[in-house]
């Protein structure tokens, strides 16, 4: 194969799907790998794989595996892979746990997903990792923000994280997998429930361990369970699938605002401007996506580009993202209230 890591993700896709996960192909940035097929088209209509064709993102996912061999077969150079979150049997709930001053490209020899007392990613002084479930030191220097933040809600809100899936990320952070109940659908969202914690839930995606990124790999933490995904405790539940905002504060098209944005469209760019170097053009694409899938996207589009400026990002690149945002979106596009 002219991609050398292109068997080596199929096998693990392959193996995911065995377990019975829905998985699509990535690229090394992490975004769907086939090809829209609307791509062309001079007024792309939203479709959801309605027309047949492969190309429409996570709405591929399969766990077929000839309907996954034809995905990496149409995109060769894919060098990883998702797993499409929110989707039976799991019903997968995704919490990915950013790691402030981690060092990018080396990933934390860390345990799994915490011990079942709430205390997430910590560990007493010269404790045994015997169990799986230790995690980082206080003695070791580093500001584990999601980490911090999920153990924080755990002890405000008296729930325990159980030892689940845990993937170690390039930047050093980590991926939990939870199960969800079936008539619970949670919603994508970065930073809304607390800073440094992204949650992917239905329509969203998770990089499955033995993926290749621009960074480096995703990988199960040693002591991390495999494929068995535990079930959310009910007191996070509440917290993931928050009560619907009222009608006043709902985005309607139309002309700015004068008034502030909704509390979600500000979430995105403080998203942005928390992009650190080798992110800010995926994270910027990733929130310029949202704002016009919930038709925020012309009114937002300046406040996400001065975001991406204040990053260090170059003016010309930053556009062109947002623009490229925006021509996704009309691919893809989403209705509303699937989005939080």
């Amino acid at each position: 194969m002219a991609n050398p890591a292109l068997a080596h993700v199929l096998a693990h896709a392959l193996t995911a799907a065995a377990h019975g996960f829905r998985v699509i192909p990535l690229t090394r940035a992490k975004l769907p790998a086939v090809r829209s097929p609307h791509h062309h088209d001079p007024a792309p209509l939203p479709c959801r794989g309605e027309c047949g064709r492969l190309g429409h993102g996570v709405h591929d996912a399969s766990a077929d595996p000839e309907a996954i061999r034809a995905l990496f077969a149409a995109a060769p150079w894919a060098t990883g892979y998702g797993i499409a979150c929110g989707r039976a049997p799991y019903h997968l709930i995704g919490l990915d746990l950013d790691l402030k001053g981690g060092s990018p490209g080396r990933p934390r020899e860390t345990g799994g997903a915490g011990a079942t007392d709430g205390r997430v990613g910590t560990r007493k002084p010269g404790a045994s990792r015997k169990d799986g479930t230790g995690g980082m030191d206080s003695t070791d220097g580093l500001a584990a923000d999601g980490l911090a933040a999920l153990a924080r809600l755990a002890r405000e809100h008296a729930f325990a994280i159980p030892p689940t899936v845990t993937v170690l990320t390039p930047s050093g952070g980590r991926h939990l997998w939870l199960c969800g109940p079936p008539d619970v659908a949670v919603p994508n969202s970065a930073g809304r429930l607390a800073p440094g914690i992204d949650i992917r839930g239905l329509g969203g995606y998770l990089v499955g361990p033995g993926s290749y990124g621009s960074h480096g790999s995703y990988r199960l933490a040693p002591g991390s369970p495999a494929w068995a995904p535990a079930p959310a405790p009910a007191a996070l539940l509440r917290l993931l699938t928050p009560p619907r905002p009222a009608p006043h504060r709902s985005y309607r098209p139309g002309p700015p605002s004068p008034g502030p944005h909704p509390a979600a469209l500000e979430g995105l760019v403080r998203f942005v401007r928390a992009s650190r170097e080798g992110q800010r053009n995926v994270r910027l694409f990733w929130a310029a996506c949202r704002a016009y899938e919930t038709g925020a996207g012309p009114e937002l589009a300046p406040a996400l580009i001065e975001a991406a400026l204040d990053t260090g990002l170059a003016p010309r690149e930053a556009r062109a993202t947002v623009a490229s945002a925006a021509r996704s979106a009309a691919r893809h596009l989403q209705p509303p209230d699937a989005w939080a």
